[in-house]
């Protein structure tokens, strides 16, 4: 063998030894770049995780003290008043709107739990498992505050002179705004349900992470 050819293979050798050494290297870049980005991705949606189940839990107490079947003397006062309101009307009436009243004055934390929504789902997927309990939420909500606008109504065309309203509906609406029988209480059940149903999403996230840190 000549030097040339010699010298040459040795080349060969080492430009195959320095390729390979890039593509060792390329590919533990790119595994670690992968767990960069799945660490970073799992700290995110553990993140929004806690937040998001801290806001339902907020939002279930919320809803519960919104409910409490008592009114203090100031609340219910924002209602605009009838001119031919009687002082029971109007004691009725104001406790009736005192529910809303209190849901009302939350309106920003329901707003940013609602803008924190469209996060999860960016993280935690779209389907039913993850958008139902927004939802859900929301549906509780609006039934409890439409509760109220029905028993204020009907109270009203009442005293103008209409049949009294079925029991039945009055009982459910009442319920619905917390006048019921506690043992009974749908709304009760149906935001323990919404609580439940967020964590089977939200606490593998949260404890994923946790376990991340301890190893």
């Amino acid at each position: 063998m000549s030097t040339g050819s010699y010298a040459d293979w040795v080349t060969a050798l080492a430009n195959v030894g320095i390729a390979g050494a890039a593509l060792v290297a390329a590919a533990l870049g790119y595994r670690g770049l992968h767990a960069w980005r799945t660490e970073t991705i799992g700290k995110r949606k553990a993140e929004l995780a806690e937040q998001v189940l801290a806001d339902f839990y907020e939002a279930r107490d919320v809803l519960q003290a919104a409910r409490q079947p008592f009114t203090y003397s100031n609340e219910g006062n924002t209602r605009q008043k009838e001119v031919d309101e009687t002082e029971a009307d109007t004691q009725r009436l104001n406790t009736y709107f005192a529910i809303s009243e209190r849901l009302l004055k939350r309106n920003d934390f329901f707003a940013k739990l609602l803008a924190r929504q469209y996060r999860f789902l960016a993280l935690f997927g779209h389907d039913s498992e993850q958008i139902r309990p927004f939802d859900e939420l929301f549906r509780i909500r609006s039934d409890v505050m439409r509760a109220v606008e029905m028993l204020m109504s009907t109270y009203k065309l009442h005293r103008m002179g209409e049949p009294p309203l079925d029991r039945k509906l009055r009982e459910d609406w009442e319920s619905a705004i917390g006048w019921g029988d506690p043992e009974h209480d749908a709304i009760a059940r149906r935001l323990n349900e919404v609580v439940e149903t967020i964590e089977k999403t939200c606490r593998p996230a949260i404890e994923e992470v946790a376990k991340s840190r301890k190893s």
